[in-house]
């Protein structure tokens, strides 16, 4: 895939966001565009990554996405194009559990559950995209500058408990 660029001259970011996605059944063109993607944003923002599908086990997943990367998140940025029991349980964390930022994303196509749709919580958002590598990119350079021009952005509620 060629580079491809945003609408705007992106901006560097000093925020941590992590990208969060269904992994277990989705096709491989599916995690190459969402790869591609994340190396994008990387040019403008810290990305955080995932631990499913590598060589980490898996008893050791639940504490790295949710303890290195959702906890550890300025923005989490959902594609909700496909199902997903780890994405929605991320989700959850984010905006339900720390009260901090989720920008979630579908293609225009894509079947959402409605429970996505509903959330009704100031600090989520979801948008609808026709390319992931193009509107998809620009919608989260735009959530990043508002982020940037927000006088206060309420930090996160932090985990209580850790996971040993």
């Amino acid at each position: 895939m060629k580079k491809l660029a945003t609408k705007q001259k992106k901006p560097k970011f000093d925020y941590n966001v992590y990208v969060a996605c269904s992994l277990t059944h989705a096709s491989q063109e599916f995690r190459d565009k969402v790869e591609y993607f994340k190396d994008q944003l990387s040019s403008i923002c810290n990305v955080l990554h995932f631990g499913g599908l590598c060589d980490r086990p898996a008893h050791g997943i639940y504490k790295w996405d949710i303890h290195e990367c959702v906890y550890k998140s300025d923005l989490i940025v959902a594609i909700c194009d496909l199902p997903s029991t780890g994405l929605g349980y991320e989700i959850g964390t984010q905006v339900e559990a720390r009260g901090a930022l989720c920008l979630g994303l579908a293609h225009e196509k894509a079947l959402v559950t409605d429970l996505i749709l509903d959330t009704r919580q100031p600090h989520f958002e979801f948008r609808r995209y026709k390319d992931l590598l193009t509107d998809g990119l620009d919608m989260v350079v735009e959530k990043l500058e508002k982020m940037a021009k927000s006088e206060k952005i309420k930090k996160p509620r932090r985990a209580i408990t850790k996971v040993k």
